[in-house]
């Protein structure tokens, strides 16, 4: 089932605060595709802020790891 469009999933990035530390604070947007897809890859039947962030980190982690080898 590609190019449907339960394939594809929207993150938008509402605001980034930086911290005087050198750290930021980035607020997203998901939408309902990606939280389906949060549920399924996990087997949770609930999805969680924490639980959603955790998820989101761990892709953006993957894919930058995987980008710079």
């Amino acid at each position: 089932m590609t190019g449907t469009e339960e394939d594809t999933s929207t993150i938008q990035i509402l605001s980034i605060d930086e911290h005087d530390e050198g750290g930021a604070t980035i607020t997203f947007d998901l939408d309902d595709n990606f939280v389906k897809l949060y549920k399924k890859d996990t087997g949770k039947k609930r999805a969680t802020k924490k639980g959603l962030e955790r998820f989101l980190l761990e892709i953006i982690t993957k894919s930058i790891d995987d980008r710079y080898k």
